[in-house]
């Protein structure tokens, strides 16, 4: 297995920065502000011929006094315990505060091999005013001055993390490279906040890998974790809770409904988290639209279903509402499921696999063309507006995920909307294509297959 190096600290040294700095991208937020990491980060760092795994970790308190900072600090405590090499990261303008030596402390008696790296040091009066501090306390002779914002030293970070991996023989890529991986079907959890997307990632993987309680809006970050369930590879995004655009008023969660929103478009699958008490309001019904439009696949979850009363009230309610005002997605999978209790899964594991499945449908063009005929048979195309019947001529399948079909017609016909939607209310439920979008394309001219004879 991988071996793991953590970015560990008091809250606002600069963990995520230098964790992006590393990565050579963004992938964690980050903001001048304290508290903005909460559940850690886990990427792939390739270091010349090695690997290592690059955790980002939530800001550690020496002294907690809320609720959710207990639940932090104990989250993140017991990562680091697991760790193989600690980047312990300081703050150079600050210099070395108590803080910094208590939770040093707690590292220290780990038995792990620890890297200091003092943060913010942009230039050489700040590393000189830092080297006067009691630097001693740490005993350690290698001390990495940088500035991740600037991207100064962070060189040395990287050869510091190198020699480490060739002195307790790490694993090499070429090593690592000999096992295949399956490709990961890619899921992302949405929904509003608390509505339970963490705790049913932490209940589907069973560990409590992303941080969970009672307060909405615990989730200020896209994350992910690969999981391999029963023989499928998953890589599940937990996303933040997306409230209504005019109810985002901070910087930090404008960049966490980014996120959110970035986690759709990489998804192939998105699990719609609804609660019975309030299904599919405005907000549910925006992210749904946002979905097929940007031809994702879409399960619909109904959390917390062990405190529905009256299961056929909720049903009515919720199907009545798909069909007023979500029709694109008539007939898609709804699973009642209840993240705390971990039940009703097997259920959503099985429409999670119908469902990409249909998302990457085929069929063969003379299969369609019969199906064509038969539409056209039972309901003929309209006219134009010279008054002349729209011809159908042709269907084939240009695309999937999602099935995309395309018709070609005569005469430059525009098929109007409720043709259209006759032929792809038609197309969705004779091929069964429950959940994903489906596009028609229609574009005049000749059949393409008849070309040069």
């Amino acid at each position: 297995m991988f071996r793991r190096a953590g970015i560990v600290g008091r809250p606002n040294v600069g963990k995520s920065t230098l964790f992006n700095c590393l990565l050579g991208r963004t992938r964690a937020i980050v903001a001048d502000f304290a508290g903005v990491t909460r559940d850690y980060k886990e990427e792939l760092l390739e270091l010349k011929n090695h690997q290592i795994k690059l955790i980002d970790t939530a800001g550690l308190k020496s002294s907690v006094v809320t609720e959710q900072d207990k639940i932090i600090n104990r989250h993140t405590l017991n990562l680091i315990n697991k760790l193989d090499v600690i980047l312990f990261v300081l703050d150079g303008r600050e210099g070395l505060t108590l803080e910094d030596r208590e939770i040093f402390q707690v590292c220290r008696k780990l038995d792990k091999i620890i890297i200091l790296v003092v943060n913010k040091v942009e230039t050489l009066a700040i590393e000189q005013t830092f080297l006067q501090e009691d630097i001693s306390f740490f005993g350690l002779t290698n001390i990495i001055f940088v500035s991740s914002e600037h991207r100064i030293g962070i060189g040395h970070v990287i050869n510091s993390l190198v020699d480490i991996c060739e002195k307790n023989g790490f694993l090499s890529l070429e090593k690592e490279n000999i096992d295949h991986e399956k490709k990961p079907i890619n899921i992302a959890i949405v929904g509003r906040p608390n509505v339970g997307k963490s705790t049913l990632v932490n209940s589907i993987i069973k560990q409590q890998r992303f941080i969970t309680g009672p307060q909405a809006g615990l989730t200020r970050d896209t994350n992910f974790v690969l999981f391999d369930w029963d023989n499928d590879l998953f890589k599940i995004y937990d996303t933040a809770g997306a409230r209504k655009k005019r109810k985002i008023d901070s910087y930090l969660e404008k960049e966490a409904v980014k996120e959110t929103l970035r986690a759709i478009k990489f998804a192939q699958i998105v699990i719609l988290v609804l609660e019975p008490e309030e299904l599919l309001n405005t907000q549910d019904q925006k992210l749904a639209s946002l979905c097929e439009r940007e031809g994702r696949a879409i399960v619909f979850a109904v959390n917390k279903s062990d405190k529905i009363l009256d299961q056929k009230a909720v049903d009515q309610k919720l199907f009545s509402t798909i069909k007023k005002s979500l029709p694109q997605f008539k007939g898609v999978y709804v699973n009642y499921i209840s993240a705390l209790k971990s039940t009703g899964f097997d259920k959503l594991r099985e429409n999670i696999m119908k469902t990409y499945s249909n998302w990457n449908f085929r069929q063969s063009t003379s299969n369609l063309n019969t199906w064509l005929k038969e539409k056209m048979d039972k309901h003929a195309p309209p006219t134009n507006s010279e008054k002349r019947r729209i011809k159908l001529k042709y269907i084939v399948q240009s695309n999937s995920r999602p099935p995309t079909i395309k018709i070609f017609t005569s005469h430059n016909g525009i098929v109007s909307k409720s043709y259209k939607r006759y032929l792809e209310n038609s197309f969705r439920e004779d091929f069964q294509l429950l959940g994903t979008p489906i596009r028609i394309i229609f574009k005049s001219g000749d059949n393409p297959f008849t070309f040069g004879k």
